[in-house]
Order: C-alpha cells, then structure tokens, then sequence
C-alpha cells in the first residue's frame, strides 16, 4: 500500500515541476492545493502504514514543496521541485527494492483470508465454527501484529487461528521462505537435548538425546534438509559445545523415564500449549504428539518463547573484557529435568540450551512417522510371505494427474499383484505413512484391485448454487447430495492378507484410502496413530505475506453425512484396527538402531491375523 501513496506523491512532485510554468500565466490560488498536496498525501501514508525510515524521501519531498510554495522566483520552484522528484524517487526505489523493509499486510491478510473462509469454508457446522467468535478474538490479535510487523508472532498467530478449526487442509503457508525458516526457529523454545513422547504404559520418555547415534546434532549440517544450518548458529550458547554431553552424562538416554519437566508433570503443560506446527484433527492424535512440544519450554519461560543468544551478544558492544562483564545480559537458558536413574532413583539434571528445538522437534516427529524411504508405487520384498508397497502420494505421473484415468497405473499395478501371487506371497503391507494426499481417482484405482467383485460407492458429490458458488443444505442443514461416484472391485487378493500402515501424516487422498479399503474383509488398518481424518477437497486464498488452505469442496457419504472429517467431538472417523503400542523397543529401534520398527511390527502381526 505504502508504494501507490509515494507512487501517488512522485506524481503530485512532477507536476508541481510542470505547474512552475502554468501557474504564471493562469494565476490562482487554487495552485498552493498543490504544493501542499504532498504533505496530505504523507499524513495519509503515515496513519495507515506508519513511520519509516525508507520513507525519508517522501518525507523531504513533502517539505521541500512546500518550500518551493514560498518561493518567489521560477528557477528557485524548478529546482526545489525537481529535489523533491528526486528524493521521492529514492523513497520508492528503497521500498521497491528492499522489501523486507516495506510493511506487511499482516491485518489485510487476516481480513481477507477470513471473509473467504467465511464464505466458502463447508465443515463450519459440522466442526462448530462460530465465526463472529473468531473474528472477535483474532481481529485485534492481528491488528496489534499489523503495528508490531512481528513476522514471528504473526506465523505463531495463524498457527493459533488455523489450530481452531482442527481440519488438516487448513493450514498457513508464508511466502519468503528465510522468514518461515526464522519464524520456525523461534516459535518452539530452545533445544535441552531430547524431545518426550508418552509411552503406552502412560510414562513420559526422553527420545532422540544428544550424544547417542540417529540423534539429531546441532553440528551436523547433512541433515538439515530445510537449510537449517544457515542460521541455527544464532542460537547457540558460547559453551554449547562442551555442554552438550550434559545428558549423556547425567545418565539420560533414548527411553529413560522422565517425570518432571521444570518440576512440573509433564502433562499439566499441555493446557499452555496453544498452537502447533501441525494439524491434529483427531484428539487422540493430538495427545500423541503434545509430549514433543513440551520439550522445548525452558525454565521460568512460556510455551514456544525462544531464546536467541546471538540477539542479545549483538546487544553488547565494546571489548571482550566487556562482553566477558555483561555476559549475563546474553545467558542461555536451561531446563530441569528430573528422571529416573539406572539404579531406579529419582534425580533431576540442569540441562543448557543447546540450540533452538525446532530442528529437534521436527526430527523427532519424522522418525516416528516417515514412512519406508522408497520411491512411491515402489514394492519390497520383505521375506518369503510378505511384500510392502510404498505409497507416499496419490500420484502417478503429471499428465494422469491432472485427469481421472489412471487405466494404466492399474494395468501396471494388477500385473504386480498377480506375479506376486504366483510367487506363493500372502501378505501385503500398503505404507500410507506420512502420505500428502493426491488424487481420489488414484484411490480408486488401487483400490479396485483389493476389493470384492461387483459395484463399489466411493462419494456423492454436494449440489451447488451457480448464484452463491455455495453448495446447499436441505432444512436439516445436510448437504444436498450430487453425482455418485463408484468402481468395480476385482477381488485379486481374496485369499491374502493386507495391512494398511497409517498415522497422523497420512492425510486428505490418505484418508480417503483409509476409508475406502477399511471395511474390506481382509484388510487391517493400524499405525502409532490413526489417519488425519481431513478429506475435503481444497482450496488456496493467496495473501500479501503468504497463502492459507481450507476445505472448500465436500465429500458426502451416502447416508448425505460429509465423509471422514472430524466433527466437533474430534473423534477420527477412518477405520483404526490396532494401534502399534510405544515402548521401548520401539524406541530403541527407531532413535538407536535407526530401524523401521513400526514396519516389523505390522509385518510380524501377520502372523496373527
């Protein structure tokens, strides 16, 4: 907004340049409107965007019109005018050029992504969104981010307001990837060297320690595969590195029990917790995942406040002797955490922060849920009964994507399965873990292979107002039901077995192979979590400093019930058989031997089926 206004002015300058010539020969006082036009103009500017320094020339070229209003002579105006040209451009150059220094949007964003949702979001009665509630809450919450231009608080806000509407497809996007990468950094505390999960059992574990191998380490550049490295050197403490054995020689390591977290239960943090870095429609999954986030409060610090070192060194100028004096001012933080030792006694450790716990906090999340690191449709033999297919989207080429035939995936596809069968194999395990979604037709052209012979009824599609662009709801605020869309099962496995391996990231087309192959008779559905339970189709509303996804198209089921999302309950509504237990094998294998336990796990179930 701030460029049309010093647009606007550079304008209103280059014709008080040109008016040197007519004001003398068509005199009026009507004339001064102009030479005060840029200082009215600059008012405007500074009550809507605010004050900047980049708005210096335009400040100057407000003043130096109204100099040039002053002065007598012609040459004199010219000049003044054409200063006033110029510093106005060097305004616009500054803001045009260096836009991390232009005010962002941040309330406009909110406004409009809000009144689209508003409009088109479908699950609103079926999650209880009370709009007029949000806008109250979040309008003045974004309003204050808006004057602050917090980039940081402005990523923690969205992620607070999309966490209300507990739908994996509504989701927050910010353009500049350097400042998503900073605002990850430090919206989830500082990194005390491990990250908590809850064990079936109900004790709380550490997981992913420093100083133990397949643990995540704050030297390590390979796996940084968001370019973490780049920055994540702002965050360490000067004596990060000959702290960090802290735990490991305090007698912590991956499965040790740990009861208290800053001498507080670990989970009466779990009502601090009001945003996280992803979707968790389902409650149950939600409570999964809590323990991570709980790993990076410090102490005597509120949930995702993060300490950055190297901001407050900047602070300190002058010497080393003075930086050595004031060093206090840039301390880093530390946890306590109290655990049960070895010999089965309760002691508590102080435990520096190491770095920020972002990178921890998203590894530790990636080892429990990334699925097997094939390619996608690629299959595994995994011994003399059993293969696995991995399918990580829904997705077979470009050109099959963007249609609904996918003849030749399935062609391919049923080739595989039965030279399999051939072969004496009775088991298949379909790895949807940590899928993105994709295609519904892709689903149906996996699916038709596995299930019984005959008609099959995927989805009826909602009726829409052509008027509105608004899908209707009959009086008992049912959506109105469309087309039906259907395939023909085959049935090529009826005398095998198949588990479908799923968790929280296998989402959206996810979901909807989840539902799909759930009721068949000889497949099981199982995982550390159930499925996302979001599979509506999307849409995208691109924003100033970002975009913002939500469901804008339902899915009904035939009894005209939207398909699969959770309702306000936040129960899942995919099929769920088994849920793989958290133990300390699992553990083990994951964080110290870098095995795909979960994958054993389904794969020895077999036996039992």
């Amino acid at each position: 907004m701030e460029i049309s206004f010093i647009i606007i002015e550079l304008l209103v300058t280059v014709f008080i340049f040109l008016l040197t010539g007519i004001e003398e020969r068509f005199a009026s006082n009507r004339w001064r409107l102009a030479y005060a036009a840029p200082l009215f103009i600059l008012i405007i500017m500074t009550i809507i965007s605010g004050f900047s320094v980049y708005y210096t020339g335009a400040y100057i070229a407000a003043l130096v019109c109204i100099v040039s209003l002053f002065a007598c002579k012609k040459g004199v105006k010219r000049i003044l005018a054409g200063a006033g040209i110029i510093c106005a451009a060097i305004s616009f150059a500054l803001v045009l050029f260096i836009p991390e220094r232009r005010k962002s949007a941040y309330l406009d964003d909110f406004e409009k992504a809000f009144s689209t949702m508003e409009e088109h979001y479908v699950l609103d009665q079926e999650k209880g969104i009370d709009f007029d509630e949000l806008y109250k809450i979040y309008h003045p919450l974004f309003k204050e981010i808006d004057e602050t231009q917090d980039h940081v608080e402005n990523y923690k806000l969205w992620q607070r307001y999309t966490g209300e509407f507990y739908d994996g497809h509504v989701g927050y996007q910010m353009k500049r990837d350097d400042l998503f990468l900073d605002a990850l950094m430090k919206s989830y505390g500082n990194d005390y060297g491990l990250s908590l999960i809850k064990l079936s059992s109900g004790e709380y574990a550490a997981v992913n320690v420093e100083g133990y191998d397949n643990s995540y380490n704050v030297t390590n550049d390979e796996k940084d595969d968001m370019g973490i490295y780049r920055i994540k050197d702002d965050f360490l403490s000067e004596n990060a590195e000959s702290e960090r054995l802290t735990l490991k020689n305090a007698g912590i390591k991956n499965g040790t029990i740990i009861t208290k977290w800053n001498g507080k239960p670990i989970d009466e943090y779990f009502g601090e917790l009001s945003y996280y870095f992803e979707q968790y429609p389902v409650r149950e999954n939600e409570e999964f995942y809590q323990p991570v986030y709980v790993a990076g409060i410090g102490m005597g610090m509120n949930y995702g406040e993060t300490f950055v070192p190297a901001d407050e060194r900047r602070k300190v100028s002058g010497t080393d002797e003075k930086r050595d004096n004031d060093k206090d001012n840039y301390a880093s933080p530390s946890a306590e955490i109290t655990f049960i030792n070895d010999d089965g006694i309760e002691e508590t450790v102080t435990a520096p922060s190491l770095s920020a716990y972002f990178p921890r906090m998203y590894d530790t999340i990636y080892r429990l849920d990334a699925g097997t690191n094939i390619s996608n449709l690629e299959w595994q033999e995994i011994d003399g009964d059993t293969v696995m297919i991995r399918i990580s989207e829904m997705a077979y080429d470009q050109e099959t994507y963007s249609g609904a035939d996918y003849t030749e995936m399935t062609d391919e596809l049923r080739k595989q399965v039965l030279d399999y069968k051939s072969k004496g194999i009775k088991n298949i395990v379909i790895d949807l873990r940590y899928n993105g979604g994709g295609s519904p037709y892709f689903v149906e052209g996996v699916a038709c292979l596995f299930a019984p012979e005959g008609e099959h009824s995927v989805y009826y599609s909602a009726v829409i107002n052509e008027d509105t662009a608004s899908f209707e709801r009959d009086e008992d605020g049912m959506y109105k039901k469309g087309d039906l869309f259907t395939y023909q099962g085959e049935n090529l496995w009826a005398d095998g077995n198949i588990i479908l391996l799923v968790n929280n990231h296998c989402v959206s087309a996810g979901d909807d192979m989840t539902y799909v192959m759930g009721d068949f008779p000889n497949v099981k559905i199982m995982g550390t979590t159930r499925s996302n339970s979001s599979c509506q189709a999307v849409k995208g509303v691109e924003l100033s400093s970002g975009s913002v996804s939500f469901s804008a198209v339902p899915n009904l089921l035939p009894s005209g019930e939207v398909a699969i999302d959770t309702f306000t309950d936040h129960v899942g509504r995919t099929p769920f058989d088994e849920k793989i237990p958290m133990t300390q094998e699992l553990i083990s294998g994951i964080f110290d031997k870098g095995d795909d336990y979960i994958l054993k796990y389904a794969v020895d179930s077999f036996t039992d089926y």
